[in-house]
């Protein structure tokens, strides 16, 4: 299932419920941001969380680890969220055998660069139901500008709207540059 950013954005405990996401493009900004929102809304219903990086060769060189960790329980936490990083089409037969199983209070991220609309994994997110796709294109400057509006907003920072600019225009068109 395709799901644009902002809508996963303005609509994050609707789509917590798919509990496998794709996020690929040349915006990691906009990633972070988005596992952050999970994380958030995740720590809202229950505090105790855990969370675990994998980059995707990682996994390959040790199978049986990554499944551990994805199906061994916490001693100090009640949920998971796990990250994989660096995400390609090798890994569609994992994926597509984690959604089998559908193992409870675990979420699974995937960070993919920019996939061509040939690519098995993007496909596979595409076409399927019960996991969400999000397309991260790069921001727009009025993107940039909403962004940069907001974190002057939550620190009482009023600036000129060239000020503004030129902050945008130095941020080098990336979110967390801005931020």
């Amino acid at each position: 299932m395709i799901v644009k950013n902002y809508e996963i954005i303005n609509k994050i405990p609707t789509f917590l419920k798919k509990k496998i996401m794709l996020l690929y493009g040349e915006n990691f900004g906009l990633k972070k941001d988005i596992q952050n929102l999970i994380k958030t809304e995740i720590n809202k219903k229950d505090s105790s969380i855990e969370s675990q990086f994998f980059y995707e060769n990682e996994i390959y060189e040790n199978e049986e680890n990554f499944f551990n960790n994805l199906y061994s329980g916490s001693l100090f936490s009640n949920q998971k969220i796990l990250t994989i990083y660096d995400g390609s089409d090798k890994i569609v037969e994992i994926i597509n055998t984690i959604c089998e199983k559908k193992p409870e209070n675990i979420y699974l991220l995937i960070f993919s660069e920019v996939l061509d609309k040939k690519s098995k994994l993007r496909a596979f997110f595409e076409k399927n139901d019960d996991v969400i796709c999000v397309p991260c294109y790069l921001d727009t400057e009025r993107d940039l500008e909403t962004i940069a509006r907001n974190e002057l907003a939550k620190n009482n920072i009023n600036l000129s709207k060239e000020t503004l600019n030129l902050l945008i225009e130095k941020s080098n068109s990336d979110r967390n540059n801005l931020k």
